[in-house]
């Protein structure tokens, strides 16, 4: 009887949530492009209905036109295009965000197999990396000067906590039985490390990496407007150019660009995860 009981109540229960679930299915179905729209047609609204002057506030429209003309090869600001500024900005952000790569994985990786690094390195890294990146534009400034290389610093200083931290832990997690395997096997300490240990951690480290990628893109424009002053590139430059000049249109054109490249760049590494935990 009691159990007849509990099975009575389940019931409406399972009831209730496949009705809720059919209530919420039409939303549900609406992909990440479908929402976009809907973002953008309140935008539109909200310019068009309380009459937004431009230079606070452009349509979508407007915004549009803007990168278009932006984009013509006759239209250059600064030292070029839009697509050329985006192609400096990516090439910032690409060095900046590769050196992390270069010195967080295998670093990470040293810190988990070796107590000494371990405690050499986690004491001083744990201090640093509570500093906001821009915070280290001053001092790229003063190492690198007003160029290329003050830009990269400070992506690289935003991208590499991630990296090396999830490098760490993914080490730590890795199955001993693997690591003795390979040991008993004559494997040396280098091999075991990066042909044993790395690829299974990697799950990992790509997901450190993907942190690292929202975090360098994030700094970008930072880096580009106060580590490199008098620059003429990028699209942080695009940006600072509206704001001097009080045209909205640039601003939000350049930061529409800025979003798209970072989203492209992170679905790029959500792919990469994906096809990495299939194997």
């Amino acid at each position: 009887m009691h159990s007849t009981g509990a099975t009575a109540v389940s019931e409406p229960v399972a009831g209730d949530h496949m009705r809720s679930q059919a209530r919420a299915a039409p939303w549900s179905r609406l992909g990440p492009l479908a929402w976009i729209c809907v973002w953008v047609g309140i935008w539109w609204a909200v310019v068009a209905s309380a009459n937004v002057s431009p230079d606070f506030l452009p349509s979508p429209w407007q915004v549009a036109q803007r990168i278009v003309w932006l984009a013509q090869s006759g239209n250059r600001i600064g030292e070029g295009t839009l697509w050329e500024h985006a192609a400096w900005s990516v090439l910032r952000f690409l060095s900046g965000f590769v050196l992390a790569l270069v010195v967080g994985v295998p670093l990470g990786l040293l810190m988990g197999r070796s107590r000494v690094v371990g405690d050499l390195v986690d004491p001083v890294f744990n201090t640093l990396r509570n500093v906001p990146p821009i915070a280290w534009a001053p001092f790229g400034l003063l190492w690198f000067g007003a160029s290329f290389g003050s830009q990269m610093f400070v992506i690289f200083t935003a991208a590499f906590p991630p990296i090396l931290m999830n490098s760490h832990r993914g080490i730590r997690l890795v199955d001993e039985g693997l690591i003795k395997a390979a040991r008993m096997l004559g494997a040396k300490p280098a091999a075991v490390l990066f042909q044993v240990a790395l690829p299974a951690a990697l799950p990992m480290v790509v997901a450190g990496a993907r942190i690292g990628v929202a975090n360098g893109w994030l700094a970008l424009v930072g880096a580009e407007i106060i580590a490199g002053p008098g620059a003429l590139t990028g699209l942080g430059f695009l940006v600072l150019v509206g704001q001097q000049n009080l045209q909205a249109d640039f601003s939000i054109s350049a930061m529409v660009v800025i979003g798209l490249l970072g989203a492209a760049f992170d679905y790029a590494v959500v792919r990469l995860e994906r096809a990495l935990s299939k194997h």
